[in-house]
């Protein structure tokens, strides 16, 4: 069977390719709402990719594992997305209380804390209380 001019093998290369580039982009995002250093977010992007490739497969074994884990990411994701746009509030009005708070070392450690804490909390009370419940077969 054949996708368009492309046999499957070629199409599904093309759509996990694709997938990666959009990974990457997110990654990106997730880099930049931590730092505008151009460097750290193209090391965080390699990083990314690298691990993508390297260990999926253990993240997928994790998410079977641990299903509240995918709600902990898209609760992340906003998180960060929330960061981006109060970034928009820093550029056009630095001289802000609110700015001069989003711009301090204090509420980068916060925002990191909250986003490691939003994944390893549920996991820890998982291992002690099995809450949320893990899914045993995995």
């Amino acid at each position: 069977a054949t996708v368009g001019s492309l046999g499957t093998f070629w199409a599904t290369v093309a759509l996990v390719e694709l997938m990666d580039m959009a990974f990457s982009i997110d990654n990106v995002f997730a880099a930049v709402a931590f730092t505008p250093n151009i460097i750290l977010v193209c090391i965080g992007v390699f990083i990314g990719i690298l691990a993508m490739r390297f260990i999926a497969q253990w993240f997928v074994k994790l998410m079977e594992k641990y299903p509240f884990l995918e709600t902990a990411a898209f609760i992340v994701i906003g998180i960060l997305g929330i960061k981006l746009v109060l970034s928009l509030y820093e550029h056009f009005y630095p001289e802000s209380a609110v700015s001069q708070f989003l711009s301090s070392h204090t509420a980068d450690i916060t925002i990191s804390v909250l986003t490691v804490s939003i994944f390893f909390i549920p996991i820890l009370t998982s291992l002690l209380f099995n809450f949320p419940k893990v899914n045993k077969e995995s």
